[in-house]
């Protein structure tokens, strides 16, 4: 757990001396809107929870691709 712990500590150090640099800015803005507005939208057309919906958006846009969920609607897909 304490392992863990440093990881998330490090992980979240790291985020924040990169905000210093205007283009991992841009990227990691970038990033978060991506995500709302797919969490949303999938939240929207398929009636998933926002959770469910922010998993798959992340799964989708790191071409992960688990296959765990998928769109059911024509809209979606």
């Amino acid at each position: 757990m304490i392992s863990f712990l440093l990881t998330l500590v490090n992980f979240v150090r790291s985020i924040v001396n990169g905000l210093k640099d205007p283009e991992f800015r841009g990227l990691f803005i970038t990033l978060l809107v991506t995500l709302l507005i797919g969490s949303l939208f999938y939240h929207r057309a398929e009636g998933w929870s926002l959770l469910d919906s922010l998993y798959f958006s992340v799964i989708t846009l790191s071409t992960v691709g688990y296959g765990d969920l998928a769109p059911t609607k024509i809209g979606s897909k």
